[in-house]
């Protein structure tokens, strides 16, 4: 993609989340890396003008995006992509979509990147799956100077909220609401049976939590036998074999499940084929995972209570109430880094501008300094350099005023008004592109590469 920073863009964000959108919606745009691979390299086909990040998430999918003013890409047009991804109708997914543009999109991402708009606040591994997100559109070559800079100042104010608040003290997962959930339905573990289900991050966080809890036994099921039973030896449980899972929903009185899978693991069908097997008793099911691994049907089988993500919000919000203090103390973190980074666009922005502009009223002034000089022969060489000085300085006093309204403005799209007007007005398009390019050059800029964040 081109090295330069258009003069004007524009940024522009459509998404879903776990407000906005249910869980049954949701699931279908769960993306893995592959898949986002595919889906990027589309979008650079289809609009290699444009810059793309996409962002998926087991309670958020948002697609980010910078173009030049030109090569427009409409919110209908970014809502119908972000459909494509679903595979689900653009009507029917557009009363769920939110968009934020220009300075709002990059908040958006700040906010994200430091859990601040996460179920769980303060949650730490929103953190990562930014930066995976960001590293797999690098790979893809899908983001360019203006992405480059917003994706790196959002990790850097994540970073910022993270170490320097309390905001991710205690409980800051999904697996560590579910735990707690089970905490509030049981008095005690310790006459109970728990499964779980994975050895991702998540069956992990389950397993650490739920030990507190002693229950009588604790079992661990995972395709990957070898992830199994070594998830199983680090926490002291029973390893079941997946293909023998049944045996597992047959002993236990809670299930904790979060895999990757696409499917179901858990059916109607088969927890009913069960129900001799379990004596009837209850099953208290929390599946943390997107797509579900627990079919929707489930909970309404008697004597079994279902609970997914979307369930878990209502005490991840009793946390953000308690992190009343440290929530602030984040946003004004987050602020602190929205003026750096409109200040540092600014600068970037206008720098090749105003230097075109100087370089260009200077040359006025010299050439009319040369004609005068040649009508005047009698001026000494001093009484001349008198007169250049004299004319430099009041070019300069001309256009301290313009140029200090140019980069005053803390508003992205105010900055960028101003540029386009100065450029339209002094005609200084073909000259600002070249300072841009030097300058660029000079400082051996590339989007493939991850430079420092502004």
């Amino acid at each position: 993609m081109e090295s330069m920073i258009p003069h004007s863009y524009n940024l522009l964000m459509v998404g879903i989340n776990y407000r906005t959108a249910p869980i049954d919606l949701r699931e279908k745009f769960a993306a893995g890396t592959e898949q986002t691979r595919q889906i990027l390299g589309r979008l650079r086909q289809d609009f290699p003008h444009a810059e793309f990040v996409l962002l998926s998430t087991c309670n958020r999918v948002e697609l980010y995006s910078a173009f030049p003013v030109g090569k427009d890409l409409s919110e209908a047009a970014l809502t119908s992509q972000l459909a494509a991804i679903g595979g689900v109708a653009k009507d029917a997914l557009s009363p769920h979509v939110y968009t934020r543009r220009s300075a709002e999109m990059v908040e958006q991402l700040f906010l994200v990147a430091s859990s601040l708009d996460s179920m769980v606040l303060g949650e730490t591994q929103i953190l990562g799956q930014v930066r995976e997100a960001y590293q797999i559109a690098c790979q893809m070559d899908v983001v360019g100077t203006m992405l480059h800079a917003v994706c790196q100042r959002a990790l850097a104010a994540g970073k910022d909220v993270h170490e320097n608040t309390r905001l991710s003290e205690g409980r800051t997962s999904v697996a560590g609401v579910a735990v707690e959930l089970i905490g509030e339905v049981f008095d005690s573990l310790t006459d109970k049976t728990v499964l779980v289900i994975g050895a991702g991050k998540m069956a992990g966080i389950m397993l650490r939590r739920i030990m507190a809890q002693k229950p009588r036994r604790l079992l661990v099921s995972n395709r990957d036998l070898q992830r199994g039973a070594s998830l199983a030896e680090q926490f002291g449980a029973e390893r079941i074999d997946f293909a023998k899972l049944d045996d597992g929903l047959a002993q236990a009185d809670v299930v904790l499940t979060g895999t990757s899978a696409r499917d179901p693991i858990i059916t109607s069908a088969r927890l009913k084929s069960l129900s001799r097997a379990r004596q009837y008793r209850p099953l208290f099911i929390i599946d943390v995972a997107v797509p579900r691994d627990v079919e929707e049907d489930v909970g309404k089988l008697p004597n079994t209570f279902l609970y997914n993500v979307d369930d878990l919000n209502r005490i991840s919000s009793h946390t953000r109430l308690q992190r009343g203090g440290e929530l602030e103390k984040s946003h004004q973190i987050i602020r602190r880094h929205m003026e750096e980074f409109v200040a540092w666009l600014g600068a970037r922005n206008s720098g090749p501008i105003v230097k075109a502009l100087y370089q260009q009223c200077r040359e006025i002034s010299d050439r009319e300094l040369m004609l005068m000089f040649a009508e005047h022969p009698e001026l000494t060489v001093p009484q001349q350099d008198a007169i250049k000085k004299f004319a430099h300085r009041l070019v300069g006093k001309i256009l301290h005023t313009p140029v200090t309204q140019l980069g005053n403005h803390t508003v992205i799209d105010r900055r960028l008004q101003l540029a386009t007007a100065v450029k339209e007005l002094f005609r200084l398009t073909d000259e600002a592109a070249k300072a841009e390019h030097a300058d660029a050059a000079k400082q051996g800029e590339n989007p493939s590469d991850t430079a420092k964040h502004p």
